[in-house]
């Protein structure tokens, strides 16, 4: 008997610890449901994604706001027998009611599970989501969690929906595997028809540091918006395709002349930076590279990277850029010492020459002068920019016999024309920081000048304003050994970064020149009219002329012509050229 009650005691406390245990297991987890409807009621966090939480049976259990508006739930997440009727496609089913669809998915998979680039048809039109099921976090009564993330909306008849990448996930716009094949179907009709197309590849400026900055998810949304503002507003002007990251491909549907071209970019970037700017008042900034087929390439292989050569010269040279490819553009896919040989080589066979680009008065529309801008002739490459090279001549010090070369070059075709009495103008040359500290450059340059019998005052120096203030007291010593020799010297880039104006003035200078970042949208932008307008006035009163860099349109200069700029160079007077070419403006 006293056996039967012991026994008895125990089974009564170990049914006691059971339950005890099973009502903390149920208060855990009531808890944990209570965490999560918390969460999905932060409506605004999760906004273009509709959620919804469904019983067994397929009732609504819970809908946060994207939902209701998808399914035009009525009151207790009811759906009304005149809503718009929602159907899912996956694969190449045709489409169904979504939750026949969504209720077979469930019993096909036993976990959580993800339904990837999958289509919902609503009212003749498609949208293309990814859809999250959980079934792990409401299985006390065996509701299930859907999440549908939302794309941009597609026509009904796009009903060719590549699945191995034929729409980008993020934007919902065709993808760069869709723009290699539509653009070798586009080459083969051109050329049957001997035309030509053009393509801009659009890149966001300085998108890497923004992620750093922003976050991912913020420029993902950065991403979303700028496809947006491709798709809805250049319908008949463009065909668009999201490429990686931050770049958009646009087949432009004309045939524009390169000038006109650049006239579509240019207003394509500054209508963006002001989208993003009223959008999400920040300050954004994109830049295009352009080829031209079949001269810039004979298929979408070769035309595509061309493009990105471009962009990422556009780039380099300033925000807000445009640049068309060319030869010059040709990257060198080797490394620095195999390059420091190749410059050595080339220094040595004469494969470096000089283009000019000339600078011109506004008031009186003369020529006053031409920067001398270096190319070198590569034997395998081709012609190529100073981009391309010049950061490998820094670290190993061969920017200083490049210098050299560029100095006597200069002076040596100065003497050849000035000896066949043509034009006399200013020719400017750039000079970096390690030029600026060379050991007896004044003395050299001395003589050079002696030995060809040319005029030192025939020359100014272009120093970039970072450099020059990157230690301004040596700065000072070397412009005033400059400035003694006859030269005069030119701040350069002024604007594209923050300078002091008490070592401004007191710098021996001649010329500041305004970076052309200020001048690309300075016509649509009230901000940068203030800006120049301002920096022209400060530059006139600390008594120096004022260039402008990167003039494009006659709009441009005539602003400029109205702020009291003196000088200008850019596109809309020339393009940079071979001596040759540039005589002829001296006759």
């Amino acid at each position: 008997m006293d056996m039967n009650i012991v026994v008895g005691s125990l089974i009564l406390i170990l049914f006691g610890i059971v339950i005890f245990w099973l009502q903390k297991r149920y208060k855990e987890k009531i808890k944990a449901i209570a965490k999560e409807l918390y969460f999905f009621k932060k409506e605004k966090e999760y906004y273009d994604e509709a959620m919804m939480v469904l019983s067994e049976n397929f009732d609504i259990i819970f809908a946060n706001g994207a939902t209701k508006k998808l399914f035009s739930l009525e009151e207790e997440n009811k759906i009304p027998l005149n809503a718009n009727k929602i159907e899912l496609k996956i694969d190449t089913k045709d489409p169904r009611d979504f939750f026949e669809v969504l209720k077979e998915q469930i019993a096909a998979h036993k976990e959580n599970f993800h339904l990837q680039n999958v289509l919902l048809v609503i009212s003749g039109k498609m949208k293309q989501v990814n859809i999250y099921v959980d079934k792990s976090q409401w299985n006390i009564d065996k509701s299930i969690t859907c999440i549908i993330d939302m794309q941009r909306v597609i026509p009904a008849e796009a009903k060719t929906i590549n699945k191995d990448g034929g729409i980008d996930f993020l934007t919902g716009l065709p993808s760069q595997f869709v723009a290699l094949t539509d653009i070798n179907t586009l080459a083969i009709e051109t050329q049957k028809n001997s035309r030509s197309f053009t393509l801009f590849l659009l890149g966001i400026d300085h998108f890497t540091e923004l992620q750093a900055t922003l976050g991912h998810d913020y420029t993902n949304k950065i991403i979303k918006r700028t496809a947006k503002y491709l798709t809805d507003n250049l319908k008949d002007e463009f065909k668009v395709y999201r490429m990686d990251c931050d770049k958009f491909l646009l087949v432009v549907n004309n045939e524009p002349s390169e000038d006109k071209a650049r006239d579509i970019a240019k207003k394509l970037i500054i209508d963006l930076n002001y989208f993003h700017k009223e959008e999400n008042n920040i300050h954004l900034s994109a830049s295009i590279g352009a080829v031209k087929y079949p001269n810039d390439g004979e298929n979408a292989a070769k035309l595509v990277n061309h493009l990105y050569i471009a962009l990422n010269d556009a780039q380099k040279e300033s925000d807000s850029n445009i640049e068309f490819y060319t030869t010059e553009f040709q990257p060198m896919h080797k490394d620095e010492a195999k390059i420091n040989e190749e410059i050595q080589a080339g220094l040595k066979n004469h494969e470096f020459f000089l283009y000019y680009q000339p600078i011109f008065n506004l008031k009186t529309e003369e020529m006053i002068g031409a920067e001398a801008l270096l190319r070198w002739k590569h034997p395998e490459l081709g012609v190529i920019t100073a981009d391309k090279f010049l950061n490998v001549a820094e670290k190993t010090g061969l920017i200083v016999d490049i210098g050299e070369y560029v100095f006597r070059e200069a002076i040596k075709q100065r003497k050849l024309w000035d000896d066949n009495g043509l034009k006399k103008f200013k020719t400017t040359l750039n000079l970096s920081l390690k030029e600026m500290h060379v050991d007896k450059l004044i003395q050299k340059l001395e003589i050079l000048f002696e030995d060809h019998s040319v005029d030192p005052r025939d020359f100014n120096l272009d120093i970039r304003e970072s450099t020059a203030m990157s230690n301004i007291e040596q700065t000072m010593e070397d412009f005033k050994r400059f400035k003694e020799l006859g030269l005069s010297i030119a701040i350069d880039h002024f604007g594209a970064s923050v300078s002091s104006l008490k070592h401004l003035q007191m710098l021996p200078l001649s010329m500041i020149k305004i970076d052309r970042s200020l001048i690309f949208d300075m016509y649509s932008n009230l901000d940068h009219q203030i800006t120049v307008k301002a920096m022209i006035a400060l530059i006139h009163g600390l008594g120096f002329e004022v260039v402008a860099e990167g003039v494009e349109t006659s709009k441009e200069s005539g602003l400029l012509y109205d702020f009291g700029c003196d000088h200008a160079q850019g596109y809309l007077f020339s393009k940079p050229l071979p001596a040759a070419e540039f005589q002829e403006l001296l006759r």
